[in-house]
């Protein structure tokens, strides 16, 4: 019996020592979890503060405390987010500093953080590793940018593929049937897809002003690839990216190209938008200007009148942008020295202007000087002269050398260098009379 008795009161032994074994473990770990928990709360009110004043601009106060929220941060753990965040606070403070060459490492540093949190083969660094290239390219190593682009590039041609093989694999299944959703996502949620795509239209951007026209190209494409993926080809956004390819090509010289893209996006732009909205006129008038650059005068007239007889014809623009497209008109007309047809739509252009923007605007200079130079070609002089007091006394100091001013001056000595030849060739026809009393006044002289 006594043995059976101590054999039952084994089990609620064992449940003792368990329970006071796992207090003690609790007990142990409480102090740990108390210090991490002040850490924490420690770094979010130093990050708080120094974000706040450097915003503020009170950049003396901003170092300090920036600098302790990364020491605090640090003692988190390589992992923690708290740590990318001070060292991307810390890393801008210096940028904003203009101290370039003390914010990269710690710019790297939020990176490499961010890359040991977040699923980087998922894509969820693409935006950190897109704003580093941007600082690398305008502010830091150059050289560094490259391999980071290429990583990039070649995540999201590798995510753009992976669409078309499914499609493929499902078109190719034999009598698999065909399987599509309609629904609606949530207001918060956020296409991963299209972020990458914003995200190399971003990278490009900073390529392209570097120069680098290649690799803006390939990042430009991949953002319009991933874009159709997910909206569709017919999608308006697409309309950005042919824009951005057509810019590039027109930069590079490649007009024929540039066309390509520029129809493209107002025809994609056209069918989504109507023709009130100013996107619609700002695509349009960038294919004109790519086939005036291609000698293409007669086609890129026919878009900017198009434009004046059925983009306004209920109400003006409200952007300006139907004396614009007059505006546009006398320029073109203007370069091919039609200068008598060119004045009345300058004439025009500079009473819309005017009256969009008042008399005394500083957007009036073009008009002003473009039209004067148009009435110095057809012997208005007077009224030639006129304008361009006018346009100078708006412009002020804002312009020291214009253009139109140098074409003038241009033209003036060409004028009297030719009615000199032609007086040269008067004299020389009656026998050189001319040369012949000069060298009897010389004698005179001696």
């Amino acid at each position: 019996m006594v043995s059976s008795a101590r054999y039952n009161q084994r089990p609620a032994l064992l449940r003792h020592l368990v329970l006071v074994s796992a207090v003690s473990l609790i007990a142990c770990a409480l102090p740990s979890l108390s210090v991490k928990a002040n850490t924490e709360s420690s770094c979010l009110d130093l990050q708080k503060r120094g974000t706040e004043a450097l915003d503020a601009n009170r950049y003396w106060l901003a170092e300090p405390l920036l600098k302790q929220a990364v020491m605090e941060s640090e003692k988190l753990g390589f992992n923690h987010p708290y740590l990318a965040k001070s060292l991307g606070e810390l890393g801008r403070y210096y940028s904003v500093r203009g101290r370039f060459s003390e914010a990269e490492p710690f710019l790297e540093r939020e990176l490499a953080v961010k890359e040991t949190m977040l699923d980087k083969d998922g894509g969820q660094t693409i935006e950190s590793m897109g704003s580093l290239i941007k600082f690398y390219l305008a502010y830091g190593t150059a050289s560094k940018a490259d391999p980071l682009g290429a990583d990039v590039l070649a995540f999201v041609e590798g995510k753009a593929r992976e669409p078309r093989e499914m499609e493929q694999k499902k078109v190719n299944a034999k009598d698999a049937p065909l399987v599509g959703w309609l629904g609606t996502a949530g207001a918060n949620e956020r296409n991963p897809i299209i972020e990458w795509a914003i995200t190399c239209d971003s990278i490009a951007g900073a390529y392209k002003y570097k120069g680098k026209y290649d690799m803006a190209e390939k990042l430009y494409k991949a953002a319009l690839d991933l874009k159709a993926r997910v909206l569709g080809e017919g999608h308006l956004s697409l309309a950005g990216s042919y824009d951005s390819l057509g810019i590039l090509c027109m930069e590079r010289g490649e007009y024929k190209d540039a066309e390509s893209y520029f129809r493209d996006a107002l025809t994609t732009t056209e069918k989504t938008l109507t023709p009130d909205y100013p996107e619609v006129y700002a695509r349009l008038d960038r294919l004109a200007k790519c086939l005036i650059k291609e000698k293409k005068y007669s086609e890129a007239e026919g878009l900017y009148k198009l434009a004046l007889n059925t983009f306004w014809t209920k109400s003006p623009s409200k952007g300006g942008d139907e004396a614009r497209a007059v505006f546009a008109l006398g320029m073109l007309n203007m370069e091919q020295g039609k200068y008598g047809a060119a004045a009345p739509y300058f004439r025009r252009s500079l009473a819309m202007a005017e009256k969009f923007s008042g008399r005394s605007s500083l957007g009036l200079y073009p008009h002003l000087q473009n039209y004067a130079y148009c009435l110095y070609h057809l012997g208005a002089r007077g009224e030639c002269s006129r304008l361009r007091a006018r346009a100078n006394f708006i412009a002020g100091d804002f312009y020291k050398k214009p253009e139109e001013e140098k074409k003038i001056a241009e033209d003036d000595k060409a004028s009297a260098k030719k009615k000199l030849a032609s007086a040269g060739r008067r004299t020389s026809k009656y026998g050189g009379s001319a040369s012949r009393a000069g060298r009897r006044r010389n004698r005179r002289h001696r």
